[in-house]
């Protein structure tokens, strides 16, 4: 089975160099709505740990310090953590060129699994935020374990799921040429509201609150977006390996031919909706 679950931390860091413009434009309001939400349970001002959690090469972070760096307290320390050495890699290029900026600073970075947070103490944050990640790791549940048990009484998770898009399809497609390999990258659970709901719950958390955010994806031609998907994706990377070469021209085939399908023109944007929950401890 093809899908994040299975996947490994170096299997990311090729990604990291594209990934980083890629969540900008599609995650921003999805990120504005995590922090958003944060700041509503606990106000940034009052922050005493921050953990951006399956950090990726930073985009949660840099639009925290952008909006509500003002207001983060000088005392309170801020981590990035991701199991992958390339998306963290790409978090310490961040942090490089904003030097001199406080915050960035003093910002902490680690290679951990988000299912087993060794080393991170118990109740030493009061912010979590953890954009598109939990669902994509062999348990969530032991994810929001870790960050219920990381945080300390009245700490806040926020986080991201996808409920549905566009680009989703185009991806699947190469089930045109190999239907033997399924594909699930987002379990049923964490597609909807009620579902990111009753996980935040079932994990125990409080003061549970969900909804859903349209995004939207932009792209200059069909040939680039394939390529951009193709090249940087690490379930495709990985699906391509076991490929013959004339399996792979077959599948990018069937994913321009599905891209077309969904939006003929060029440029062109592909629609999606993120699902944005939180939750007390």
């Amino acid at each position: 089975m093809v899908n994040g679950k299975d996947m490994k931390g170096d299997d990311w860091n090729e990604m990291a160099k594209h990934y980083k413009t890629m969540t900008v434009e599609v995650g921003k309001e999805t990120i504005f709505r995590i922090l958003a939400h944060a700041n509503n349970a606990l106000p940034w001002s009052q922050a005493t740990g921050i953990l951006d959690n399956g950090c990726g090469p930073g985009p949660v972070l840099s639009q925290l310090i952008s909006v509500h760096g003002e207001v983060i307290p000088k005392d309170a320390s801020i981590m990035a953590a991701d199991f992958s050495s390339g998306m963290i890699d790409a978090v310490k290029n961040e942090k490089i060129e904003n030097a001199g900026n406080p915050l960035w600073d003093r910002v902490e970075t680690a290679v951990l699994d988000a299912m087993d947070m060794q080393g991170v103490a118990d109740g030493s944050k009061s912010h979590i935020t953890a954009g598109w990640v939990y669902f994509m790791t062999p348990d969530p549940q032991k994810c929001l374990f870790e960050s219920r048990r990381i945080l300390k009484d009245g700490g806040v998770l926020s986080l991201s799921s996808w409920q549905d898009n566009e680009w989703l399809p185009v991806m699947f497609a190469f089930r045109k040429i190999r239907p033997d390999v399924p594909m699930q990258i987002v379990p049923d659970e964490w597609r909807t509201v009620e579902g990111v709901s009753g996980e935040l719950k079932k994990a125990g958390f409080k003061d549970v609150i969900a909804e859903e955010v349209q995004v939207s994806m932009s792209f200059e031609s069909h040939d680039g977006f394939v390529k951009m998907i193709c090249d940087c994706m690490p379930h495709l990377i990985n699906l391509f390996k076991g490929m013959s070469d004339a399996e792979i021209d077959a599948t990018k085939d069937a994913m321009l031919e599905e891209l077309k399908s969904a939006c003929p023109n060029e440029p062109g944007t592909l629609k999606g909706i993120s699902v944005v929950g939180s939750g007390r401890k």
